[in-house]
């Protein structure tokens, strides 16, 4: 769970505190837990924090986004986190895994934690595949975790952005522990998706940036939270017509003609796009039709 910091106006982290298992003794006035899914929670709160989860309009962001600034989004973002009070998770995340076998995050876990306790750190990765226990890095070698690998919505498939839990061992060496992988759109859009497709919905809705941004209407694409859900993927469209006050479609993604119904009052959509509707081109004619 990730949590808003209750301190002062001036504090702006918000908390990621260890649970006791860590190896961590309690600090003192701090109630540490121990979630279950500490990893995905921490991963959504990264991406969502971001922005990575928004294609903007092509004239809001005119340059082709490239894969250093994807990362560089979610490092800025890791400043408001904190592994422990006081400790930012920014100076304790590595965005490629070279500095694992170097030693450096092993240095660095064991000069900031307490005495006689190693205070983890984290590897935010891009990732080709992943089958627990090894990541699969582009040009690299596998990453082998120790523990395991949760990997939300496993039939999606590649690319995955994983986020790896690292501790100190006796020996002063680091190792990964645990990991989650996240499916995403691409290399260059963090994108969380949860089926191939929710992949090629976000392609068509780029193409469909593209031509409004050409008649000087703008639209923005979100990826709404929760990421990891077992739901439908819902997608809202933000646009700016010319002469118009902005307006949103809302839209639900699912390989499944029965979407899963459990939520509690879920939140209204505008079209829900289905295996079927998709390859008969049904979406894409109410689409149409909406958007004149």
């Amino acid at each position: 769970m990730i949590e808003k910091n209750p301190s002062p106006p001036d504090s702006r982290r918000r908390p990621f505190f260890l649970s006791v298992d860590d190896g961590v003794p309690p600090l003192p006035g701090v109630n540490n837990f121990s979630p279950a899914n500490d990893l995905a929670a921490l991963l959504e709160g990264l991406i969502g924090a971001s922005g990575r989860h928004i294609i903007p309009a092509p004239a809001a962001a005119p340059d082709h986004p490239s894969i250093t600034d994807a990362f560089d989004a979610l490092r800025v973002a890791a400043r408001d986190f904190e592994v422990v009070p006081g400790m930012s998770l920014a100076d304790h995340l590595w965005t490629h895994a070279a500095p694992l076998r170097s030693g450096e995050v092993a240095s660095t876990l064991i000069r900031g934690g307490p005495p006689g306790h190693a205070i983890p750190g984290f590897l935010l990765l891009y990732a080709v595949d992943a089958r627990s226990p090894l990541l699969y890095l582009p040009q690299r070698q596998p990453l082998r975790v120790r523990d395991s690998i949760e990997i939300a919505h496993e039939a999606a498939g590649g690319p995955f952005l994983a986020l790896i839990r690292c501790e100190a061992t006796a020996d002063g060496r680091a190792q990964a522990v645990k990991a989650c992988a996240m499916p995403i759109y691409h290399a260059r859009r963090f994108v969380p998706v949860s089926t191939s497709l929710d992949r090629d919905v976000l392609r068509a809705l780029e193409h469909l940036q593209v031509a409004l941004d050409a008649h000087g209407a703008e639209c923005a694409i979100r990826r709404e939270l929760p990421f990891s859900g077992t739901g439908p993927t819902r997608l809202t469209l933000s646009l700016s017509l010319p002469g118009r006050t902005i307006r949103e479609i809302r839209l639900g993604v699912t390989g499944d003609e029965r979407p899963d119904q459990s939520a509690v009052n879920p939140p209204p959509i505008d079209f829900l796009v289905t295996s079927a509707n998709w390859a008969d081109g049904t979406f894409i004619r109410w689409l149409g039709k909406t958007l004149l």
